[in-house]
């Protein structure tokens, strides 16, 4: 797709630079001597030490909605008057919450509502907030562990977000800040990981609009702010973690924080440490700084500049339309969340095309971010059938102007997507496999080194819709990292330019999932 840029003449080396130094090809994984120093592995959690923990109530009700449309993004607004604390306690329960727990070895590890590479989890989740029923207007932390709040700020700070550039904070009751503890990722995939920052707080957020669907409320989702007075705001430790996106909840014309600007305190904070000693990735923290915006102004203009695609995307035969979807048949939400994992072990089953259809559609729904004009998208579907009901085994993408799928090759074995995600048997046996893609260069021309962490922030939430419709069709998903160069050339030339961000594997698993459990037991309102 090619891009009109409103603001001509953007940096982005610094994005060109660390993408090509972290893709994986054969010879890079081969010469890597990297290792898991299991006795350094970071903690699981975030704790302050030095602040009092408030107790979420463990009553808040369920998202109850029709899986398939929540994810899709229907919704009634009920308005901003509805949100209370028992409401906020569902956002974040269903959007990071623990619903497993496992024993390996000595240690007791805890899975949670969204994926994260490697079940690392690296993203935590903040609250900045009016006064809202049973809680007061400040700045908190989330503890999933003890599912409750720590409050690093009292009074309310929606003004601060609104000088950040967040303006629609003003608004909103409330605004959660979604930050990346980078070692913790890091730990096991290297400089690499600054991608994960942007894949695995894109599932948590698409875990969230869901749950804001199913429950009514208005969700808008910001990469554009001053990166400095937020991660001042959250007390966020430089070189060490970082704000990655905001999510502005239940915005309303009724509801309006008084403006201005005021001095932020340095905050003393006592946090546990994450491992004995880190290791450093300069490359990650030179690519995230190159991305900053340093005035609210810059923001405003930065939200402006994608321009409407000009789409030249050949048309190839033969194509499949889409079939209707299957949402008349798709489980609550909640339902859904609690079932969803990460697949380990797919069996080399058929799906049938409706349910592709409906992983699809929902998935490529708009989502609604700061940088994307209506229906626009950096993101292309392409994917490899290995065995669909109705579809011949081969490569395809996806046409969103005539909501079809396009064969590209013909395959005559399984061998290929697997071999793509860095030789995983499990990709080989998964029914197919997503590759999503985006035309880097285009991006970043209109939005600046920024637009890569939109492009993989955007490619997190689709997989995350990916995930959440897989279940919700009865089936299942894992994603995966992949041999960067060579799934562009695998897909060219029709991805010609583009560059996979992330990929999906969804098939039938080839074992019986067990639904999780909301951590530790509640009694919620049904």
């Amino acid at each position: 797709m090619v891009r009109i840029s409103l603001m001509a003449g953007k940096d982005f080396s610094s994005a060109l630079t660390y993408h090509e130094a972290t893709k994986h090809s054969e010879v890079s994984i081969g010469a890597s001597a990297h290792y898991l120093d299991w006795d350094n592995k970071p903690a699981q959690f975030k704790e302050y030490k030095n602040l009092a923990s408030i107790a979420l109530p463990r009553n808040f009700p369920r998202p109850e909605k029709n899986s398939i449309k929540a994810i899709e993004g229907e919704t009634k607004d009920v308005g901003a008057e509805q949100i209370d604390v028992e409401v906020l306690s569902e956002l974040l329960f269903f959007s990071a919450g623990l619903t497993r727990k496992m024993r390996f070895g000595k240690e007791l590890n805890y899975m949670r509502a969204a994926s994260a590479t490697g079940a690392l989890y690296p993203i935590e989740l903040y609250v900045i907030c009016g006064r809202i029923h049973g809680l007061e207007a400040g700045v908190y932390h989330f503890n999933p562990l003890h599912f409750s709040l720590a409050k690093l700020r009292e009074g309310d700070y929606r003004a601060a977000l609104d000088y950040a550039g967040s303006s629609d904070s003003l608004s909103a009751p409330l605004t959660l800040a979604f930050t990346s503890l980078a070692w913790r990722n890091a730990w096991k995939y290297e400089a690499r990981s600054y991608r994960h920052w942007f894949w695995d707080s894109g599932v948590v957020v698409a875990n969230l609009l869901a749950t804001s669907n199913s429950a009514g409320l208005s969700t808008r989702v910001a990469l554009g702010f001053v990166d400095s007075e937020v991660d001042r705001l959250l007390g966020l430790e430089a070189k060490k973690e970082a704000t990655v996106a905001l999510a502005v909840v239940g915005a309303s014309p009724a509801e309006r924080a008084e403006s201005g600007h005021k001095t932020i305190p340095s905050l003393a904070l006592e946090v546990n440490r994450l491992s004995t000693e880190e290791v450093e990735y300069p490359i990650i923290w030179e690519t995230n700084e190159a991305s900053q915006f340093k005035t609210k102004s810059e923001t405003e203009s930065w939200r402006k500049s994608l321009g409407p695609s000009k789409r030249t995307v050949p048309l190839t035969a033969p194509a499949f339309p889409l079939r209707e979807s299957e949402e008349a048949l798709s489980p609550r939400l909640d339902e859904v969340i609690l079932l969803r994992g990460s697949t380990r072990k797919f069996a080399r089953e058929p799906i049938s095309f409706d349910r592709l259809s409906t992983i699809i559609r929902a998935s490529a729904s708009k989502i609604p971010l700061d940088f994307l004009p209506d229906n626009e998208t950096l993101i292309d579907f392409y994917f490899i059938g290995n065995d669909v009901q109705g579809l011949p085994p081969g490569s395809y993408f996806y046409n969103m102007n005539t909501e079809s799928i396009e064969q590209l090759k013909v395959l005559r074995n399984r061998s290929m997507s697997g071999y793509l995600c860095l030789g995983q048997q499990l990709f080989s046996d998964a029914s197919v496999v997503f590759f999503l893609m985006a035309d880097l260069d285009s991006a970043l021309k209109s939005l600046g080194n920024r637009g890569y962490r939109s492009a993989q922030f955007e490619a997190g939430v689709r997989a995350g819709k990916i995930y959440l419709s897989s279940y919700a069709v009865g089936i299942g998903a894992s994603g995966s990292t992949f041999f960067d160069d060579a799934v562009t050339q695998f897909f060219s030339p029709h991805a010609n330019a583009k560059s996979p961000m992330i990929a999906v594997g969804v098939g039938v698993p080839a074992y019986t999932a067990r639904s999780g459990k909301v951590l530790p037991q509640m009694t919620m309102k049904s």
